[in-house]
């Protein structure tokens, strides 16, 4: 199988070519990598004409595109550069695919909701609150009518990227390793999982040719203060230098969706299949850490 990775240096991307080292991998990024498999620097601000020389000898079927700027400070003070990562990008692989006849995996965002429910399903209506939503909604709306045969995924990553800047998860678990006082919110909710799992479910998908939005997350839903206890308990570390605290949406330079819980009925029922449970995703996690990856 031909896959083609967009965004390779990043924290789903590098999973996704470790992953399918297997397959015949073509990876994309901003700059180089010799950490991922066949890695191409490529300009995004001329993607079509800057992939045809690889795709009209090298016809990939599945292409996934995992750019995002997702810093929400980032996306209000660089408009054009968020609308670039998150929208421009997203239209052009669109368009690309809808020449070549791919199947296109998009990578969206579950920062939509903000209300008392617990999960919430691809039909249910979204709230925008920044700009960084604002740019994943509108590419999750164009996508569809430029090339019918794609699927947007709705997800909440977890995993190591072995890069200076580190991912949230091992933000907290160097924290805990090293003792250090971290303050996680309680009212912060999200359905976490972590990319190896991610990236497995996602062949399911071009195998069961699934196409529109789904939601691939794990099946339950816990805020970060409650993961981050169940992470030491996971590891075997001490939890008490982790204090709860609150977000409060009338007091911050940008306003976030708090409740991410995302309903996983739909992409259950047709793969047949369980989602991942955040027991699931914490083992797959610990297996990666004993493997030494939060070391590189």
């Amino acid at each position: 199988m031909k896959i083609a990775i967009f965004g390779s240096t990043g924290l789903l991307g590098s999973t996704l070519c470790e992953l399918y080292k297997n397959h015949d991998i073509k990876s994309f990024s901003r700059v180089f990598s010799k950490k991922e498999a066949n890695n191409y620097v490529i300009d995004y601000s001329k993607l079509e004409e800057e992939v045809n020389c690889h795709f009209d000898n090298w016809k990939p079927d599945i292409v996934i595109n995992c750019i995002a700027l997702v810093n929400l400070e980032n996306c209000e003070n660089n408009i054009s550069l968020a609308r670039l990562s998150n929208y421009d990008i997203a239209i052009s692989l669109a368009n690309i695919a809808k020449k070549y006849n791919f199947y296109y995996i998009h990578i969206s965002t579950d920062h939509y909701f903000n209300d008392n429910k617990k999960l919430h399903t691809e039909e249910d209506s979204v709230q925008i609150m920044n700009n960084y939503a604002l740019t994943k909604y509108e590419a999750e709306k164009e996508i569809p009518k430029i090339y019918s045969n794609s699927l947007i995924v709705r997800t909440n990553i977890l995993g190591f990227r072995g890069k200076k800047t580190k991912t949230f998860f091992e933000w907290l678990l160097y924290g805990l390793l090293n003792k250090e006082s971290i303050h996680l919110y309680s009212n912060f909710y999200t359905s976490p999982i972590c990319t190896n799992l991610l990236g497995n479910i996602l062949l399911k998908c071009y195998d069961n040719n699934l196409i529109g939005i789904y939601n691939i997350t794990s099946s339950e839903h816990i805020n970060k203060y409650d993961f981050g206890l169940k992470t030491a308990k996971k590891f075997n570390l001490d939890f008490k230098h982790v204090k709860k605290s609150q977000i409060d949406n009338n007091n911050v330079s940008v306003k976030r969706a708090l409740t991410l819980g995302l309903d996983v009925s739909k992409i259950e029922n047709d793969l047949k299949m369980k989602m991942p449970s955040i027991d699931d995703t914490l083992n797959s996690l610990y297996q990666d850490f004993l493997k030494g990856k939060i070391n590189e």
